[in-house]
């Protein structure tokens, strides 16, 4: 088992699998892949790779999964609790953008009833002059 680790990411590495986590923009990039070896099925084929590569035994990463990205918003001393070491900013929570969609909607419909009003009193303020027609049939 191997570890590597610097400011930008972290790579675990057990038998035949290696994870790697990286972390750009503060987001938490996941990787797995697996070390595939393959073996020259001849001779000639290996004497081939060994001259070509040094080495008879191509050696190379295959990403098995899963892919994921994490976005962490709190991280704390302890397991599940404790002192906060790291909060993130930028993160807005979902009840929140629902509420601030909310008032946005509210702001609405306190802007429609104050046009409904406005369109009430000017329609009170026009004076139409009485038709001298209007009782011709009567």
């Amino acid at each position: 088992m191997t570890y590597g680790c610097t400011d930008s990411y972290f790579l675990w590495q057990k038998e035949s699998n290696i994870i790697f986590l990286y972390s750009p923009y503060l987001q938490i990039w996941v990787r797995n892949y697996q070390i595939v070896e393959e073996y020259a099925s001849d001779a000639k084929e290996a004497r081939v790779e060994k001259k070509l590569y040094g080495k008879s035994v191509s050696t190379s990463l295959v990403e098995i999964g899963p892919r994921f990205v994490l976005n962490p918003i709190k991280i704390f001393r302890g397991s599940f609790g404790g002192q906060t070491v790291y909060q993130n900013e930028l993160f807005v929570s979902p009840n929140a953008m629902r509420s601030a969609d909310k008032k946005d909607k509210g702001h609405l419909y306190k802007e429609r009833k104050m046009q409904q009003k406005k369109r009430k009193l000017r329609e009170e303020q026009i004076v139409v002059p009485k038709d001298p027609l209007a009782d011709v049939f009567n």
